[in-house]
């Protein structure tokens, strides 16, 4: 079973249909089309929809006086034309947006909300500052160009390096003839920095939340 499923679950105009793994998921737009996404993009509402049925306003739209209007925690303050308005938004901060994605709901804040969302659901995965998810998991990143998590090949020399981050360090585990070598040592150094984190972890962790 995939952790954290959002298989049915909506986000804007996207339903998620299924989980396909590495942090993407596959979602149906109410237009119908189907289209992959990042996971985190989706929860954090960075992507709401196909990006292709976004209503197309038109000049009469546009050019209607929307000062004192409210959208979400936006509130217009000032129309500034060529499709610009100025709001200020609940949290007190004051900027420029687009005016079509302000009427298409593309846009509902001022930024705050996704920062908020992003900043919540990362504190309840931080255990003593370090994401326990972040280093339980053996996926490599979509930039990996070996698919062991990390793992890079050096041009340069014709080896392979390996590394490993930890609380804000990053910790260079030499150059290796061979992959395997390199990712003997990557495994070693997790079993050294991350194995007693997530064990002591998993023992102070609520067991309503397993």
């Amino acid at each position: 079973m995939v952790r954290d499923d959002l298989t049915g679950q909506r986000f804007g105009k996207l339903t998620v249909i299924k989980e396909l793994g590495g942090g993407r998921i596959l979602c149906r737009c109410d237009c119908g089309r189907e289209k992959e996404f990042n996971k985190s993009n989706v929860k954090r509402g960075l992507a709401k929809s196909c990006g292709r049925c976004v209503r197309r306003h038109t000049r009469r739209d546009l050019i209607k006086d929307t000062v004192g209007r409210r959208f979400g925690r936006l509130v217009v303050l000032k129309e500034l034309g060529y499709g610009r308005v100025l709001c200020r938004c609940d949290c007190g901060n004051v900027k420029e947006i687009n005016k079509g994605h302000l009427l298409n709901g593309d846009i509902v804040s001022c930024g705050c909300k996704m920062r908020g969302n992003a900043i919540e659901a990362r504190a309840s995965k931080l255990y003593k500052g370090t994401d326990i998810n972040k280093i339980s998991t053996a996926t490599a990143t979509s930039r990996s160009s070996t698919g062991v998590r990390g793992v890079s090949y050096s041009k340069s020399r014709g080896r392979y390096r390996a590394n490993i981050g930890f609380r804000g360090q990053k910790f260079d585990l030499g150059y290796f003839d061979t992959i395997e070598e390199a990712a003997a040592a990557r495994k070693a150094a997790e079993e050294k920095l991350y194995k007693p984190l997530i064990e002591e972890w998993k023992e102070k962790k609520p067991k309503n939340d397993e």
